[in-house]
Order: C-alpha cells, then sequence, then structure tokens
C-alpha cells in the first residue's frame, strides 16, 4: 500500500488563489482623452460622494434578491449607486473601461 501524503499549506493556497482571481469580477475603470489619472481619481470620488447622498428612487423589487426585506433594500441602495456614479463620469465626459 502506498501511504499518502498530505497536500502542502503553501500548494493549497497557491491553488486557491488562483482560483479566486480566476473568478474575480473584471475591475472597471474609467478614461477621458487628456484627463490624467489624478483627474480621473478626482472625478470618481466627487462622483462617489453624489451618488452616495442621492435620494434613492424606490422602483420595486430587486432583481436578485435574498428574501430577507433588509438585504433587499441594500442590494437595491448599492445598485442604484453604482447607476449613479456611472451617470455621473459618463455626464463628466469619461467613457468606461474593462
Amino acid at each position: 500500500m502506498i501511504p499518502l501524503q498530505p497536500m502542502a499549506p503553501r500548494a493549497v493556497l497557491v491553488a486557491l488563489i488562483v482560483f479566486l482571481t480566476g473568478c474575480a469580477a473584471p475591475v472597471t475603470q474609467w478614461e477621458k482623452p487628456g484627463a490624467s489619472q489624478t483627474a480621473v481619481d478626482e472625478a470618481m470620488q466627487q462622483c462617489q460622494v453624489q451618488a452616495r447622498l442621492s435620494p434613492q428612487q424606490h422602483r420595486g423589487p430587486t432583481p436578485r434578491t435574498t428574501g430577507t426585506p433588509g438585504m433587499d433594500r441594500v442590494q437595491s441602495r448599492d445598485a442604484e449607486e453604482a447607476e449613479q456614479l456611472q451617470k455621473c463620469m459618463r455626464d463628466k465626459g469619461y467613457t468606461q473601461t474593462r
């Protein structure tokens, strides 16, 4: 009988990192001709604040619900903030890239 050796902890960690990296959502970048990275960062920060402070529009249930009303409101608010952020950046002349 051949003894089975447990996988080395490092190998398990590396495999886990590779797996999780492959599952990560693509990062959205914003760009505008002639804009420096500092200008992009400042516009993003302004739009994030504006999106967070904007009044919530009650549009009904979210497409993906958890069944928990509190979490559904959080998901709805997060989705709405993301939409407001995108609109703000587009209004400033930025385009989204992946």
